[in-house]
Parts: C-alpha cells; structure tokens; sequence
C-alpha cells in the first residue's frame, strides 16, 4: 500500500515509445488499441497511439504499464463551471 507521502505523486515515463510507465493513476476510464483514458492525481491523461494494450495495472500502488506504439500523451485541461458557461469575451470584459 502507498505511504500518504507519496499518495499525491505523478510521473510518467516512456522508453523508446514503446512502454509507457504511469505513476499516481487513480482510474483507468477506458482502453483500446487506439487509445487509454485515465485519471491521475494531476488530472485526466490521455494516451494514443497503435496496439495500444494494459500489460501492468496496479491501482493499489497507483501504476499502470502501457506498451504499444505511442503517439500522443495529453492531459486533459479541467475547466471551472463558470469558465465553460462564459464566452472568451465575456471573461475579457468582466
């Protein structure tokens, strides 16, 4: 089990993007070969790329092993309920 120390800890790895390794991931949301969705301590993380697959999933030590050709590693932007209801120029000319 986790220390509470490390409990808020994220990293991400990749080696020849190839094998992906992903500490801090609280839930993996959906898989394919095309593409992983999960969320991480640090918020949502996407990951796409070919013959994607899961070869390691450890959520009581928060990590998951990822191999497959890895294209695209992106975190998803969390926005406030305010922001998403406002236009641009709304939130410019307050």
């Amino acid at each position: 089990m986790i220390d509470k120390n490390e409990e808020l800890k994220h990293t991400v790895t990749i080696e020849d993007r190839k094998v992906m390794i992903v500490t801090g991931v609280q839930k993996v949301k959906s898989f394919d070969t095309k593409e992983i969705i999960m969320d991480t301590f640090k918020g949502g993380l996407v990951v796409k790329g070919n013959n994607l697959g899961i070869k390691n999933l450890n959520l009581a030590e928060t990590e998951v092993e990822i191999e497959g050709h890895i294209d695209i590693v992106n975190y998803q932007i969390t926005r406030s309920p305010d922001s998403e209801s406002k236009s641009v120029w709304e939130r410019i000319f307050k």
